[in-house]
């Protein structure tokens, strides 16, 4: 038995290889107990602050959420209150060094590395004889999207018709939808082609039932709003409205895809650069300690000539990412450029640490840290580039006996 059949083989519905390439590695990065410790008061305190912002957010006249990035069609839903808290599952990104620990972006609407976190990581580190660090945090899982549901039905009628969905054909995406469909019982599972809006009625499955509740865990609304059936119809603004007429419960939230812009970043240090008074005196320390300058435009770091990096407003897996030279020459350009019609946000580059392989290839890594409801969770490593993207690896971590 090979290294890899060892380590997966036992491991139910993973995808260890995707399209024939290596996904998750053999080695694991051992992390401190103190290092974990430090993530989770990061996160913590972290969503403490883009929960403060997000009110400020929703009062926003239209042409200042424009100037945002947000797509014009998700306006009205973008106000919308269903449930606290912002999300239900979300990740945040961070840079770990040994004297700070930097917040890159929060997915707070759609973000993928679930299973990988909450199931597969400690199964690896305990078969490599070291500690979990997950621990428990699979059930914790599991409550918070059992909440999320319970929440929702209270909102839609008893006994609602739940769905969870995914692309069908995306082995990840599937596998991670079914893994989180595993924990609400009586749940079905559609995929995203079989799905259908009927306006001002609901959404149906490929049964012909009406859906009550719609958990969407890998399907963005911004890519929702660029589909059109073969009548032209927008089907992601039909979606979003028939959330607003209270007709289809969705999960994550609508105020998952408010906080997901990662313009929101801009508006957080904006308001830290401008010591607004909306923000206590630990408002601000918290901002200073964890987040990164991040603007609208280049023009400040063009200036005092600091090396930044332009992410598309809404892109994901380091699609249309360039990271340019403090004299404002491009150091780095991720090949796919998926989003470049997107407005971008500017943020002030801080270099990814790197770690060797024991085949002594080095790869740069971040860190995922899951904030489930509000509370700091899950903790996992992806590594690749210095631009991480959808060539990324899974990298487990583990701790060394206390």
């Amino acid at each position: 038995m090979s290294e890899r059949e060892d380590l997966y083989g036992d491991i139910e519905s993973f995808w260890d290889e995707l399209d024939g390439e290596i996904y998750a590695l053999t080695d694991v990065l051992t992390v401190s107990s103190r290092t974990l410790e430090r993530l989770r008061v990061a996160a913590r305190d972290v969503y403490l602050i883009f929960e403060k912002v997000a009110p400020i957010l929703r009062t926003m006249e239209d042409d200042a959420l424009l100037e945002l990035g947000y797509p014009k069609q998700a306006l009205p839903f973008l106000r919308l209150e269903t449930m606290r808290p912002l999300s239900i599952i979300s990740r945040l990104d961070f840079i770990v060094t040994d004297d700070r620990i930097s917040v890159m972006e929060w997915n707070a609407d759609t973000p993928t590395f679930i299973k990988e976190s909450f199931d597969v990581n400690d199964q690896i580190a305990q078969k490599r004889h070291m500690m979990a660090v997950n621990p428990d945090e699979s059930a914790e899982l599991a409550t918070s999207v059992r909440r999320a549901v319970a929440a929702a039905t209270h909102r839609t009628k008893q006994r609602p018709h739940i769905v969870f969905t995914s692309h069908g054909d995306n082995i990840e995406d599937r596998l991670t939808t079914e893994y989180l469909q595993g924990f609400v019982d009586g749940a079905a599972y559609c995929p995203l082609d079989a799905l259908e809006i009927r306006p001002e009625d609901g959404l149906y499955d490929q049964n012909g039932r009406r859906i009550d509740i719609l958990y969407r865990q890998t399907f963005p609304i911004e890519m929702a709003l660029l589909d059109r059936d073969d009548m032209g119809r927008e089907l992601g603004v039909l979606l979003l409205q028939l959330v607003e007429q209270g007709l289809l419960e969705i999960i994550n939230p609508p105020s998952a895809f408010l906080m997901q812009a990662k313009s929101v970043l801009a508006v957080i240090w904006a308001l830290h650069e401008a010591d607004h008074a909306y923000l206590t005196g630990r408002d601000h320390q918290i901002i200073e300690r964890y987040f990164l300058p991040t603007y609208l435009e280049p023009d400040v770091f063009l200036e005092q000539q600091h090396a930044f990096v332009e992410k598309p407003v809404f892109g994901r897996e380091g699609d249309t990412v360039t990271i340019y030279q403090a004299d404002g020459r491009i150091l780095l350009s991720n090949e796919q450029r998926s989003f470049s019609d997107q407005a971008s946000v500017y943020q002030q580059y801080q270099a990814l640490p790197t770690h060797v392989l024991s085949n002594g290839v080095e790869v740069a890594y971040m860190f995922g840290v899951f904030v489930l409801g509000g509370r700091a969770s899950a903790i996992a490593v992806r590594a690749g580039e210095r631009i991480t993207g959808n060539r990324s690896y899974f990298l487990p971590i583990g701790r060394l006996q206390d």
